[in-house]
């Protein structure tokens, strides 16, 4: 990096290689917490899902003798 005379800095190509380094290890952080996330989300969905039906088997069976 070099300042110049009217106060503009220039940035070398290993100091953008350096942002460029830290951009991409950050996105690929942000990219793997996202899809862990989703991951997670998804089983507890499907987890869901299945105690539902449960639930609606067992209210089946319940309500059947009643009618």
């Amino acid at each position: 990096m070099t300042l110049e005379h009217n106060n503009v800095v220039r940035l070398s190509a290993r100091d953008w290689a350096g942002i460029i380094g830290v951009s991409v290890t950050l996105l690929t952080i942000l990219g793997s917490a996202y899809l862990t996330h989703d991951r997670l989300l998804m089983q507890l969905v499907t987890q869901q899902e299945s105690i539902n039906r449960r639930l609606d088997k067992i209210e089946a069976k319940i309500e059947a003798p009643h009618r």
